[in-house]
């Protein structure tokens, strides 16, 4: 796999990227608290906003709304409209920092999770309204995501060491998933084909690769071991 295109900006780090379906944009969540959007055809900064004075940890398009949606270490979720760059909505949405949020991919939901345990699901027909709340991790919830092939399931990794399956509607996970020795920091869900996989990254230096519809005793298919602590994994499709 070779590098494109390399993209910089005057920041520490950059916490993390999301690609716009439609655009060639790329939406970067900057330790600075700001939140660039990138041109990654022609290279350049197309809008640049400041969010925050401390880090932002996540953003996310919502393309079809027009919006980013982005959470930094205030504890705080704000909302923009990428084409005017006015603000939709700012909300005090955890008691601790968050450390990611996931788009529905059909319904006006909005997933994020936090250092303080907790998920939580912010319906935006409600003026992003707390809707749901999810509770069962006993240490901070690293990352939450949706299942491509049944969006009314979402899966969670935590430091706790395990990854958890949930469904809208319950409070309660359906299942847990443990295997990782440490703490898991991402997951990521198997995105095509028929294959049921979870795949998970943790700081015991494994990814581990889940089958989440065989018995519990099975789920555990495959196991990598790694050089360092995984930190971020993604799945690309027909990739070759």
């Amino acid at each position: 796999m070779e590098i494109n295109k390399k993209l910089s900006a005057s920041s520490d780090r950059v916490k993390s990227v999301d690609i716009h379906p439609s655009e060639p944009w790329a939406l970067a969540a900057l330790y600075s608290g700001n939140v660039m959007i990138w041109d990654y055809e022609s290279g350049s900064c197309v809008k640049s906003f400041e969010l925050s004075d401390l880090p932002v940890r996540c953003a996310k398009f919502i393309a079809r709304k027009q919006w980013f949606i982005a959470a930094s270490d205030d504890m705080r979720i704000r909302v923009y409209n990428y084409n005017t760059m006015e603000k939709v909505k700012e909300l005090e949405a955890h008691a601790d920092y968050i450390r990611c949020i996931e788009v529905h991919p059909s319904l006006p939901y909005v997933l994020s999770c936090s250092d303080d345990m907790s998920i939580k699901l912010w319906d935006w027909n409600k003026d992003f309204d707390c809707t749901q709340y999810f509770e069962g991790h006993q240490h901070y919830v690293m990352q939450v995501k949706f299942n491509p092939k049944d969006s009314n399931t979402f899966a969670s990794g935590s430091l706790d060491r395990t990854i958890k399956v949930w469904g809208l509607g319950s409070p309660v996970a359906h299942y847990t998933l443990e295997g990782h020795e440490r703490g898991v920091n991402c997951i990521d869900y198997y995105p095509s084909g028929d294959k049921p996989y979870i795949l998970s990254g943790a700081d015991d230096k494994t990814v581990k690769i889940w089958d989440y519809q065989v018995s519990q005793t099975d789920v555990e298919l495959v196991t990598f071991f790694c050089k360092s602590a995984i930190y971020s994994l993604f799945l690309m499709q027909n990739y070759s």
